[in-house]
């Protein structure tokens, strides 16, 4: 039998240490049958128990293997479905803001050349200090995590770098996203030749970078 399912799911990732089923139930907005059914059959797996607790049976939980599981796919489907809400938000909105660094290398190699911070679902934003504080707002109303001092375990990451400066913006595909010129100094800078090459090659830069995985890559 299969036990992933949306019930399942959300008994294991919102029961509580000696808590009823009814109480579960309540909070979780299925049908008490619903739950009952499940729990018995997750018992079969060794997660949830029922215990006797004076007259009422309540839950106990198990953090075996399967428990874990479980939080490793909740975990794993919220950062995607954030990471939808977050580029629809960003398409969207009017702040001052505008992806840089690693964040801008995907953008204007057009998803050619994919950072490690990418596939991490780090994003790095400039954002104009003025509209901060609402910035933050908008990502806070959506459960979305973001840092000016680190990188935490949450994702997606919005990494913050705070400009008391207001600065030009590039639109790529709807995106706000720092000039091409910039970026080409920053990877200059950085000696990501490797970068410059792809960009050389879709923007007829004649920079004279030579990297010779560039071809594989794109």
């Amino acid at each position: 039998m299969k036990i992933i399912n949306e019930i399942t799911n959300s008994i294991v990732k919102n029961a509580k240490e000696g808590e009823t089923i009814r109480s579960l139930s309540k909070r979780t907005g299925f049908a008490y049958s619903a739950v009952y059914k499940w729990i018995m059959i997750l018992r079969d797996y060794d997660i949830i128990h029922l215990v006797e607790k004076g007259n009422k049976n309540v839950i106990k939980i198990n953090k075996n293997e399967i428990h874990k599981k479980f939080i490793e796919l909740d975990s794993a489907i919220s950062a995607v479905e954030k990471d939808k809400i977050f580029w629809n938000v960003i398409k969207k909105t009017k702040l001052r803001i505008r992806f840089i660094e690693s964040t801008a290398i995907v953008i204007l190699t057009k998803g050619s050349y994919i950072t490690g911070d990418f596939l991490e679902k780090i994003y790095h934003l400039e954002v104009y200090h003025k509209d901060l504080n609402s910035f933050k707002k908008i990502l806070e109303r959506h459960n979305i995590s973001c840092s000016a001092n680190g990188i935490t375990n949450s994702r997606p990451l919005i990494y913050i770098h705070p400009n008391k400066s207001k600065f030009k913006i590039n639109y790529a595909e709807g995106l706000p996203v720092m000039l091409l010129q910039e970026l080409i100094k920053w990877c200059e800078k950085l000696q990501l030749d490797n970068v410059l090459e792809q960009l050389d090659y879709l923007y007829n830069l004649k920079l004279g970078a030579k990297y010779s995985e560039v071809k594989t890559n794109i």
